[in-house]
């Protein structure tokens, strides 16, 4: 639970240091007026392949409605140490999506870096994170890209 609210922390803290917005699926940006690449919804599925061939483990934070996901996050002691402004405006940006956007960002906490993938929906909010740095509750990439493949697959067809 740590590392997704880490991430999510890096995401809407827009001056975090050494985080790099790498990509996104919305022709408007993750945030207004961002510079971050855009990319098809049919190209994600490349990318993560990368990510899973590249680091050994993923932690699935997926299953939050967005309502739950920001009710989560404001009762966690992560929030408690949040830039407000900034959070309001993250909290505004993805409660304004409604069509399946999917986002990357690239971070380092020091100890290696991890990727995190922000997948969003009308009504849902997940999050898919890659990393080396091995914590409760990461699955291993050596189970395969197949299996990680169906588990992702299913994620962004509902």
């Amino acid at each position: 639970m740590k590392i997704h609210l880490t991430i999510l922390f890096i995401f809407f803290s827009l001056n975090s240091f050494g985080q790099q917005f790498l990509w996104t699926t919305n022709k408007n940006g993750l945030f207004p007026n961002s510079e971050m690449k855009i990319i098809s919804k049919n190209e994600v599925l490349d990318k993560l392949k990368i990510y899973h061939d590249t680091y050994d483990w993923y932690y699935d934070g997926t299953g939050f409605t967005k309502e739950g996901f920001f009710k989560m996050f404001e009762s966690s002691n992560t929030y408690k140490s949040t830039e407000l402004t900034n959070w309001e405006l993250f909290k505004k940006g993805i409660s304004e999506i409604n069509d399946l956007t999917i986002s990357c960002i690239k971070f380092n906490e020091g100890n290696g870096s991890s990727i995190g993938i922000l997948i969003v929906n009308k009504d849902n909010f997940d999050l898919l994170i890659f990393s080396n740095n091995s914590e409760e509750g990461m699955i291993s990439t050596l189970y395969g890209f197949p299996k990680f493949e169906k588990f992702y697959k299913s994620i962004i067809e509902n």
